[in-house]
């Protein structure tokens, strides 16, 4: 895990570069889309960790069961 407002984290920016190359492939809309979403979802994991995806899941559930 990286702090979250430090952008020259190497592992970071190896993650943002994969997802250019990736995205410098697609040739759909679709295609595009779902990289940046790859992206934001890696960029997330790397910055906060597993744990992060876990409360979130948690916290949703226990929302929408209190709807």
């Amino acid at each position: 895990m990286c702090a979250k407002r430090q952008r020259r984290c190497p592992a970071l920016l190896a993650i943002r570069e994969e997802a250019v190359e990736e995205w410098a492939k697609a040739e759909t809309f679709e295609e595009v889309r779902s990289c940046w979403a790859r992206l934001g979802g890696r960029t997330t994991l790397h910055r906060y960790g597993r744990r992060y995806f876990s409360e979130l899941a948690r916290r949703r559930r226990t929302a929408v069961r209190g709807s």
